[in-house]
Formats: C-alpha cells, sequence, structure tokens
C-alpha cells in the first residue's frame, strides 16, 4: 500500500509573517492580555465581519475597552497615508484603542504624520522569518479544519487544595498544581488546552449544546468549558474556562467574535 501524502498545504510567505509578528507580540505581553492571529470581529459600524491580523484583548474578563489591532503588511513599498486611514477605519470598526502597522519596508513622512497617537507603525525585517516556521506548530483537533495550526500564548498554573473528608490528624490537606498551555487555532479559532504532565491536549468549542466538561487524562479536580459572552455593548467573546471543585471558576483565554 503506498504511502500517503502529506496533503497540508504551505503557507504562504505573508500568512508566516503575519504568524511570526502574533508570536513576538504575545513572547513579550503581560499575561493579562490575550493574543488570537487572523482573528475575526464583527464591525460596530458596518456590522460586517473584520478580518484583523492580530488581536490583543483582555484575557481574564468580558472587557473589550482595551483592544489592540495589528496589521502585518509584507511587502517592498513603504506604509503611506492611504495605508494608515484605512487602518485607522477598520480600529474604528472594531473599536480599536489602538494600532500597530508592521511592515518590513518602512512608511512614508506623511505616513507617520498622519498616524499621530493612536497608530504606531513598526518595522520586523524580513530576516526574523529564517528560522521561523508555524508549520511546525500543533495541528487544530477540531473535526474539518484543514490546516489550522494551535496558536499557544497563555501558561496558566492551576493549585486545587485537596481536603481529607473526615477529619483526623494523620490527614493533611493536599494542594496539586499543573501547568497547562493555552491557546486556538490560527485559522477556525478553536480552543485548545495542552496538559504538561499526560501531554493531552483537548480541543474545545464555545458552541456545545450539551455544555459538557473536558478532562485530560490526568483526570485532575477540574474540567475545562468554553462559552460564548457579551459585555455592556453587546460584542460577543468565546472564552475558555477553568472549571475547579470548590466552585472558582477562572477564565483563561479569550477570543472576539
Amino acid at each position: 500500500m503506498k504511502k500517503q501524502m502529506d496533503k497540508s498545504r504551505k503557507a504562504p510567505s505573508w500568512e508566516v509573517y503575519e504568524r511570526l509578528i502574533a508570536r513576538m507580540i504575545a513572547d513579550q505581553l503581560e499575561t493579562g492580555l490575550t493574543v488570537s492571529p487572523n482573528a475575526h470581529v464583527v464591525g460596530k459600524i458596518t456590522g460586517v465581519s473584520r478580518q484583523v491580523d492580530v488581536l490583543i484583548d483582555a484575557r481574564h474578563d468580558t472587557d473589550n475597552t482595551r483592544r489592540i489591532v495589528v496589521d502585518a503588511k509584507k511587502r517592498s513599498r513603504k506604509v503611506d497615508i492611504n495605508d494608515v486611514e484605512a487602518f485607522q477605519g477598520l480600529m474604528a470598526d472594531v473599536g480599536a484603542t489602538h494600532g500597530y502597522l508592521v511592515s518590513p519596508s518602512g512608511h512614508t513622512k506623511g505616513a507617520e504624520k498622519r498616524a499621530q497617537r493612536t497608530v504606531s507603525i513598526r518595522i520586523v525585517s524580513l530576516d526574523h522569518m529564517e528560522n521561523f516556521d508555524p508549520s511546525s506548530w500543533p495541528q487544530c483537533k477540531r473535526k474539518g479544519c484543514r490546516n489550522g495550526r494551535i496558536f499557544w500564548d497563555g501558561y496558566p498554573l492551576l493549585t486545587q487544595t485537596l481536603r481529607p473528608l473526615e477529619a483526623s490528624g494523620e490527614l493533611e490537606s493536599l494542594q496539586v498544581s499543573f501547568v497547562h498551555y493555552v491557546g486556538k487555532c490560527d485559522r477556525c479559532g478553536r480552543f485548545h488546552v495542552w496538559c504538561l504532565t499526560c501531554n493531552d491536549i483537548l480541543s474545545l468549542p464555545e458552541a456545545d449544546d450539551a455544555d459538557e466538561g473536558y478532562q485530560c487524562g490526568c483526570k485532575p479536580p477540574w474540567f475545562w468549558l468554553a462559552s460564548v459572552e457579551e459585555d455592556e455593548a453587546g460584542q460577543r467573546s468565546a472564552e475558555l474556562h477553568a472549571c475547579l471543585i470548590d466552585g472558582r471558576v477562572e477564565t483563561v483565554d479569550r477570543r472576539s467574535l
């Protein structure tokens, strides 16, 4: 029997550049912010889904007031005034407070003046792409997602104190801690959790009719659940939660819808 060929496509260079920028941002941001590559947000003005190369939002609560968007432009010409104005229109539509235009080719003086305070223009050379390979990221576990790769952007440490059922001088409380990676698919946005103890990778839908929790092979004293939440302005987000047996629920990742 012939060996099956790998049908996964080679990502175009502009897509690799976008993922590179997302990775660089995620590695430098504070843990209270979450990074989503290739995000889609329904515009407040247009009412249509807008594609955002890199989206930065609050991680732990349904708060879109600090939203930052990034446009990664891999091309030979400089960023100009038209690019800045189009980007500012996107920012206004998705409710971003600040934006970054990233390019390997720099920008014109007019673009710098037009950007003013709400837009920052940054240069990231193509040299950074030489040893960067997003195709080495784990494949998305969602059935039907083709060529999606998991972008890890969070590393929550979950700790649970286990107490004996009956009081006894010989039995003491035990504190159990596990480290996980959390992230989402760079194509379909599906949440994933990677347990570093048992090496299981879970795929969690945010629209689960059964509303069931998911556990890895360790069977820890918590489970994972994804849901869709809405802020005061009516903007929707998919959120990933760790639900502990003591009743605590920790939101560990988010992505806007």
